[in-house]
């Protein structure tokens, strides 16, 4: 199972960071925003993650860790939401084709996006990155991964409520609409 999560763990990353640099290359761009909270959210996300794969690599560091308990069903259980994650973040992010970012950038101009997972979730990619968290806290219980994946997933949350404003700003009553049809995460 250790090494099923850190094949999970490093196809998650490997996507992210291709998908990022493909779509920069093709826009000629950056595709990161650039602010506090974008580089808040990445550096937090990024810090539980290698916590995670700290742990199963090198297991002895547990003891720093305050692990609250350890459970084979809360493993497999992590494994199976950091698995419906990698999937999700997958197919969102090519749903969003050329409007995927990191974060928001206030000058730019992207498509609205309704179709695929966006039927069903305004925030899917977000959405992915919380079952991962979550995932990858229910097979580490420790109290450091819990502080670190809580903040991220309050930086995400805030980042979500950026995004809907810029959306609302660019796409008027056509988003308004979408978001009485579509909820923010499920």
């Amino acid at each position: 199972m250790r090494y099923f999560l850190i094949f999970l763990i490093f196809v998650f990353y490997l996507f992210f960071f291709l998908r990022a640099y493909l779509l920069s290359k093709e826009l000629r761009k950056p595709v990161k925003a650039k602010n506090s909270l974008v580089n808040s959210s990445v550096f937090f996300a990024g810090l539980s993650s290698v916590i995670f794969l700290f742990y199963l690599l090198f297991p002895e560091i547990g003891k720093y860790l305050f692990i609250i308990g350890f459970s084979p069903v809360l493993r497999a259980i992590g494994a199976f939401l950091i698995s419906m994650g990698l999937i999700i973040s997958i197919l969102s992010s090519l749903n969003m084709k050329k409007s995927w970012r990191i974060g928001v950038d206030e000058n730019e101009k992207t498509e609205l996006i309704e179709t695929g997972l966006y039927k069903i979730s305004r925030n899917p990619y977000f959405l992915s990155y919380d079952l991962v968290l979550i995932g990858m806290l229910l097979s580490l219980p420790s109290l450091i991964l819990f502080i670190t994946v809580i903040i991220t997933i309050i930086l995400f949350h805030l980042m979500i409520l950026k995004e809907e404003k810029y959306l609302e700003n660019l796409h008027g009553e056509k988003y308004r609409k979408y978001k009485k049809r579509v909820r923010r995460y499920i």
